[in-house]
């Protein structure tokens, strides 16, 4: 089997990467259309992103044509295309007339900022849609999609594993508490400005925090990394600390996270949001723990600081239930696969 897969690589830690690494294992022949090498966001299409609500993409004709002409001589079984925005509806269009055309889509489908005019022109043409979001089921159906399949991210199990850290490295990366994750003026921030307010040992690591108010406690302690955490980075920031806290994000209506699947299956211990889908792949207090409000993540993160072996037993449950329970990415790939024969 052939597949081409596209989108925008983001180096060894990033689930287009994971995805071409599963395709490989399962001795797939993979070719790639990598988008940073056939397109750059230009001034215009900063403006355009910044000024629009919906964001067109300017510039994207070397791009769509070399997918035209790759599908064409490499002749692959189907086309994964993860989170197409730059793709036009005519090339969907022309690539569904020699193959089959996949997206999996990583955002919530009806926050405009991270789609674009393409994309939202282009969801009828595609063969079959997958997504992250649990919420763009009904919305890709009502939007035209011919199938959409809920298929959640998952763990990388070269990149999200247990690392061995030495005591400077404990000292320097980790805290009693650590969050991983892009800066968010909602609950993510506010709840943890109030633990570190009152006292907690706290370390952040992730996009965008110098967003964060300047007089707030989190800059002030300096619990702010200013700098991210991924791959085996992001394991080793894991493994320096006691309790990894994961929030979903709530403007994007979601229920699961790619640090739903990524921080137990480094095998560190998470306190997670409580959401409506997170209970079907972890189970409360066995294999991860959950909070609905301030006040139980803080009762939970009091509690948990004391029991160190509960803690540590759930964590390595956790840790078995991504690894063994199908959820990494080649769990993922299966998948599709499974689906584009029942295509045929």
């Amino acid at each position: 089997m052939k597949v081409l897969l596209t989108g925008k690589w983001t180096g060894g830690g990033g689930e287009i990467n994971f995805i071409y690494k599963a395709l490989k294992k399962l001795n797939i022949e993979v070719d790639i259309v990598r988008q940073e090498e056939y397109f750059n966001t230009s001034l215009i299409n900063k403006i355009s992103y910044r000024l629009l609500r919906t964001p067109y993409y300017f510039f994207t004709g070397k791009l769509n044509k070399e997918l035209i002409k790759r599908v064409k001589s490499f002749k692959p079984d189907f086309i994964l295309c993860f989170k197409p925005i730059l793709i036009k509806p005519k090339t969907v269009k022309a690539l569904s007339g020699i193959t089959k055309v996949f997206s999996w889509y990583p955002d919530y489908v009806l926050f405009p900022k991270t789609c674009s005019t393409y994309f939202y022109k282009s969801i009828p043409l595609y063969d079959c849609h997958f997504f992250f979001n649990f919420a763009n089921s009904k919305e890709l159906l009502k939007l035209g999609a011919k199938k959409a399949i809920f298929l959640t991210c998952a763990a990388d199990p070269d990149c999200h594993k247990p690392t061995e850290v030495t005591p400077e490295e404990k000292d320097r990366l980790g805290a009693d508490i650590v969050f991983i994750g892009t800066y968010a003026k909602e609950n993510r921030f506010e709840y943890m400005e109030k633990l570190c307010g009152e006292g907690y040992d706290i370390k952040i690591y992730g996009n965008s925090w110098e967003k964060c108010p300047k007089s707030s406690c989190l800059f002030k302690k300096g619990c702010i990394q200013f700098k991210e955490a991924s791959c085996g980075n992001m394991s080793k920031v894991l493994n320096s600390s006691k309790i990894a806290l994961a929030f979903v994000r709530e403007h994007n209506d979601e229920t699961l996270a790619c640090r739903t699947f990524e921080i137990p299956a480094c095998g560190a211990f998470m306190l997670h949001s409580r959401t409506s889908k997170i209970g079907e792949f972890l189970e409360e207090g066995k294999e991860a723990e959950f909070f609905d409000s301030y006040d139980e993540m803080k009762n939970k993160i009091d509690f948990y600081l004391k029991h160190d072996l509960l803690r540590k037993n759930i964590a390595k449950n956790g840790q078995e239930k991504i690894v063994n329970g199908g959820h990494l990415f080649i769990n993922r790939v299966k998948s599709i696969l499974d689906i584009f024969e029942s295509m045929r």
